[in-house]
């Protein structure tokens, strides 16, 4: 039954052939892993972690990339200064420690009486991972976080299912990795969830909007009136002037909030949003066999 379920999802999008590049624009550690998870790409496991290991490694001297700096950029358009930035460095001094982890894991055999296998590293990424998810998440500005979040969510994710896949003999006899997998997944997204859904909300307790009648004189030929949006993010300061009585300025904050809203909704669900849709249709999986699964490999 599983195997069918798994089939389906991946049926319902064409595989694409294109080389896989982690830019930190277009397509950032979560992306990449959400388009694997999704069967949406030709990379395996073993291919696709490369590329994410190269994007953790700090970047050498002959390199232009630094994929951490440019995530930081991204989300700096949106959170302004209300960053965490003792959490970043924090998580770019330990993301070399999880590169680390994630090759020692995809290059692990998957038994071995001499050498650390595929069991074995998979529960020490995953123990690392939990200690250190406070960076993400016990933070000041949660959002500020959230490509970190995708990242290093679906990182663990990633490891937990081919863990599964690996162990799982059978569909009558699933891993115990599917336990593992099923708890990581429900708290991944049900954080993941709330994290976007209050980002507008975050972002519109940081705009006011003030609004200045005219007050007329003998000495004042026209009178304006004065609508004034202040956004603290942006560090922004838009007011329009309006002869009095004139409506012309009456949706000046509106639509400023409309188009902020906006903007805010595509980021949120362009780099976090997709990547809980994929983990929620993985998670139909995990369930099921999580059920069926017995301790035998842990």
């Amino acid at each position: 039954m599983w195997r069918s379920v798994v089939v389906v999802l991946c049926a319902a999008v064409a595989v694409r052939a294109d080389p896989l590049v982690i830019d930190g624009r277009n397509t950032t550690i979560g992306l990449a892993l959400t388009e694997y998870f999704a069967g949406n790409t030709a990379e395996t496991f073993t291919s696709i972690t490369g590329h994410v290991i190269g994007a953790l490694n700090s970047p050498s001297e002959e390199e232009d990339m630094d994929y951490f700096a440019l995530i930081k950029e991204d989300v700096q358009k949106m959170v302004g200064t209300f960053i965490n930035e003792q959490n970043i460095q924090q998580l770019e001094q330990y993301k070399d420690d999880l590169a680390s982890l994630l090759d020692r894991y995809s290059h692990a055999p998957e038994d071995s009486s001499s050498y650390a296998d595929k069991n074995t590293m998979a529960n020490s990424l995953s123990t690392s991972i939990i200690s250190n998810r406070f960076l993400i998440e016990a933070v000041e500005w949660p959002h500020s976080m959230m490509l970190h979040y995708a990242d290093i969510a679906s990182i663990h994710i990633s490891v937990l299912h081919d863990a599964a896949q690996t162990y799982t003999s059978t569909p009558e006899l699933p891993s115990y990795w599917w336990v593992d997998l099923d708890r990581q997944l429900d708290h991944y997204i049900t954080y993941g969830r709330a994290l976007e859904n209050t980002f507008v909300d975050w972002r519109n307790d940081r705009m006011d909007c003030s609004y200045s009648e005219c007050v007329k004189s003998l000495t004042r030929k026209t009178c304006y009136d004065v609508w004034t949006v202040t956004d603290k993010v942006a560090e922004l300061t838009d007011a329009c002037r309006a002869v009095h009585g004139m409506d012309t300025c009456d949706d000046h904050c509106q639509a400023y909030q409309i188009s902020m809203n906006k903007e805010v909704t595509v980021f949120a669900y362009y780099y976090l949003g997709q990547a809980v849709d994929q983990w929620q249709a993985l998670k139909e999986v995990s369930s099921e066999m999580a059920s069926n699964a017995r301790p035998t490999r842990k």
